[in-house]
């Protein structure tokens, strides 16, 4: 299952973790793990081309997006993003789980 943590704070998202593998299928065969992956890395790449500071983010065993800047264009791409994974979540509700957490 692919396990996603939003933390946002101030309805900014400060941080996304995603974590896990969707196994509907096996790996290279995977529709749910291909399509997440491809919002991802196409978001993290829309982000970086607006401002190469605006994010940091790791992707080794675990992806982790850290909102740096934190201005509307960053944020609202990142919330498209967030947006994504649930359409996707309610078709493969069983591969994909998705927390978050807002301080305020």
């Amino acid at each position: 299952m692919i396990k996603v943590r939003i933390s946002k704070n101030n309805n900014f998202i400060e941080r996304i973790h995603c974590s896990g593998h969707a196994l509907y299928d096996d790996y290279g065969k995977d529709i749910v793990c291909s399509s997440f992956s491809t919002m991802v890395i196409t978001t993290i790449n829309a982000i970086l081309e607006f401002d190469k500071n605006a994010i940091s983010y790791t992707d080794t065993n675990n992806l982790e997006i850290i909102n740096i800047k934190k201005d509307n264009i960053t944020n609202k791409l990142l919330d498209n993003l967030v947006d994504m994974m649930y359409q996707l979540r309610d078709s493969y509700d069983k591969n994909i789980n998705i927390k978050e957490e807002n301080h305020e």
